[in-house]
């Protein structure tokens, strides 16, 4: 009687399975039109003038007209943005990798009764909103004359992303086996040298996964470079932001800053999106 109603539950699961299917679809599909969607009227506002923009809203632009973008690089000042964002992505990132990873190392594989008390600790760096940090960092960041300088957004930024990468990276590190650490320990190889050669050449997927992640919230972050920088070291946000009249908004021309702003997330998301997705589930098998 048991083996006739798991084929009856199991019969009526195969009969409902092209219904889940279809219904995951219509969601899938759906959710790609919200995200393309504002996607694709940015993109070819860019192309537009305010006439054209507010007359033919989802319309394709006639013609491939530049001159959105030779006026955004040109009075907008963007090439200059471009590199301060690259200077203080770059930088934060290299802080933020080589505070991490001995970090995440520590906690993963050093197993001590702090262990998931640190981990806990970090966890909680998620709770703490931005905004609560704004004006203490603000003062930190006078009193350390680094205001109206691109260095204050590197000491910053590592500190606002320390908690999610250290997590991410512990998760990593501990899929890897202890088998191979035990072998490297017995010929004779001390932590460095099995930090070097084994644990970071076997987690360069959630590295790369850490890295893009952080390469996109360092980019886009406004509200720390609004607050701690000047007019002469604007990041690619502020200079996008700068594009706004305030008499007549040219939406073409800030459809085509916001353009060029977005093209490096995308083209190292793109490149990097497979490691990315390995990284985030190589936490998940469990030793």
């Amino acid at each position: 009687m048991r083996l006739a109603l798991f084929s009856r539950n199991r019969n009526h699961i195969r009969d409902d399975a092209p219904i889940f299917t279809l219904l995951n679809y219509c969601w899938a599909i759906l959710y790609c039109f919200l995200i393309l969607t504002p996607l694709y009227f940015v993109i070819i506002s860019s192309f537009k003038n305010n006439f054209e923009i507010f007359n033919a809203l989802m319309r394709l632009p006639k013609t491939l007209n530049l001159d959105n973008y030779r006026r955004a690089i040109e009075y907008g000042g963007l090439f200059k943005a471009i590199w301060v964002s690259f200077y203080v992505t770059v930088g934060a990132e290299l802080v933020t990798l080589a505070l991490a990873f001995p970090a995440a190392y520590a906690i993963a594989r050093i197993r001590t009764r702090l262990s998931s008390l640190v981990e806990g600790l970090f966890g909680l760096g998620f709770l703490i909103p931005g905004m609560a940090m704004l004006v203490p960092i603000l003062l930190l960041i006078v009193h350390m004359k680094l205001y109206h300088s691109p260095l204050g957004l590197i000491v910053v930024y590592p500190a606002t992303a320390l908690p999610g990468s250290v997590i991410l990276l512990a998760a990593t590190l501990r899929s890897i086996p202890k088998e191979m650490e035990e072998s490297a320990q017995i010929d004779g190889a001390n932590r460095l040298q099995i930090l070097r050669h084994i644990f970071i050449p076997l987690s360069s997927a959630g590295i790369a996964t850490v890295l893009v992640l952080n390469f996109i919230s360092f980019w886009s972050e406004y509200i720390f470079a609004l607050v701690l920088l000047g007019t002469n070291t604007r990041t690619i946000q502020l200079a996008v932001a700068g594009l706004k009249s305030q008499r007549v908004v040219d939406f073409g021309l800030v459809a085509a800053g916001a353009v060029i702003s977005m093209m490096p997330v995308y083209i190292i998301f793109l490149f990097f999106q497979e490691r990315i997705m390995s990284g985030m589930l190589a936490g998940a098998v469990k030793e």
